[in-house]
């Protein structure tokens, strides 16, 4: 159960669904991309399935939807609050 669950799209469209629809199970996911399109409707449906969006710092910067979206972060923060926590844990359990 503490996986990591991390995916790169060049763009997201209706592709971040898969997750959803494939039956993957987890604490949630994260999908990096570059996508600067992704609509608030969408970000919404995503944070409801615990997807969370990892883009560059710029397009967060140059996006009100991205800015104001619980769900969207960082490449920084992705790293800095989920993997490098993450691989605390793993090294202390002995997983890697």
């Amino acid at each position: 159960m503490d996986a990591t669950i991390f995916t790169v799209k060049r763009t997201l469209r209706e592709r971040w669904r898969q997750i959803v629809t494939e039956g993957t199970r987890g604490l949630g996911f994260f999908l990096a991309t570059i996508d600067e399109n992704i609509s608030p409707h969408d970000l919404k449906e995503m944070l409801a399935s615990r997807i969370y969006v990892v883009v560059p710092k710029r397009i967060i910067e140059a996006n009100e939807d991205y800015r104001n979206a619980k769900n969207v972060m960082t490449f920084e923060e992705f790293f800095k609050h989920h993997l490098d926590p993450a691989m605390k844990r793993w090294k202390s359990s002995g997983v890697i």
